[in-house]
């Protein structure tokens, strides 16, 4: 229960970061509390060596996220692609995966692209439910994607059968949407969190780090805690509404991710702590 999870990606950025071996981050996140993994599945394309590496730290797969482009390409090659993540995620004995299902050009009919990424995600979650897995989307911080923000979200969930949500808390800022508010609307819908905060302190900058929202106000990466994202709220009313799931720190583009890592990690786990005691 509330088992706190990482990004593969934050591992081998803080690999790179500190001039050590993915291995040895692992076993650094471990002891930090993180016991699980959000994985690109490109980064699994050595199944037997990831799995090899996860499993000497100590670490699961908690969630396989791939990208697609539903609204463009084929019947053919969107089955292709979901049963590769499927088989992928199933090897890793992870029960959900996410799917960010592609982007919709400038020049075309957003309604009838939005309709075509329904259609080809509900027939997804019908292959994950022969692997017994949960199929999510995200709120996706860019304007092109069919679930930027709460309305889009409510489309794609309410129109694809089985399709559940991964609530990303900083993701909303993008669209300066109220996260509180959000969740209200979505929370029937969760099955998995990802904490993000956000930092609008340009001492976060790092090699390009920086992403404007849709009022044009820059945004960075900063520690889960460390921004003005109500990450703590969040993560005390899903526990106070009966979530049981598990919480993926999130922060792409970290100035130091391992001590963004630990920061996280100890202001998380207070938090659930504080929460079980109300």
């Amino acid at each position: 229960m509330h088992e706190l999870n990482i990004f593969l990606e934050h591992i081998y950025e803080a690999a790179e970061q500190r001039g050590k071996s993915p291995g040895s981050v692992l076993e650094q996140a471990r002891g930090f509390g993180y016991s699980g993994l959000e994985c690109d599945i490109g980064r699994l394309s050595d199944r037997q060596g990831a799995k090899a590496l996860f499993d000497g730290c100590g670490m699961r797969t908690a969630s396989v996220y791939a990208f697609f482009d539903f609204p463009h390409d084929s019947a053919d090659i969107s089955r292709e692609k979901s049963l590769r993540l499927l088989e992928t995620a199933a090897y890793f004995g992870a029960d959900k995966v996410l799917a960010v299902p592609g982007f919709i050009r400038a020049d075309e009919d957003r309604g009838a692209a939005v309709m075509l990424a329904c259609e080809r995600l509900g027939e997804l979650c019908g292959l994950a439910a022969g692997y017994g897995m949960t199929v999510t989307v995200e709120d996706f911080d860019d304007v092109t994607s069919p679930c930027c923000d709460t309305a889009g979200l409510e489309l794609l969930l309410g129109q694809a059968n089985g399709l559940r949500l991964t609530f990303d808390t900083g993701n909303f800022a993008y669209v300066t949407e109220d996260a509180l508010v959000a969740y209200e609307r979505l929370k029937p819908y969760i099955s998995h969190v990802h904490l993000k905060d956000r930092s609008r302190d340009p001492a976060r900058a790092f090699r390009g780090n920086e992403k404007a929202d849709i009022s044009g106000r820059l945004m960075y990466p900063c520690e889960t805690g460390g921004g003005y994202i109500p990450a703590e709220q969040l993560v005390k009313r899903l526990i106070s509404d009966g979530y049981t799931g598990e919480f993926s720190v999130e922060h792409f583009g970290a100035a130091d991710q391992t001590e963004y890592m630990k920061r996280s990690a100890e202001n998380v786990k207070k938090w659930i702590r504080e929460a079980k005691t109300l």
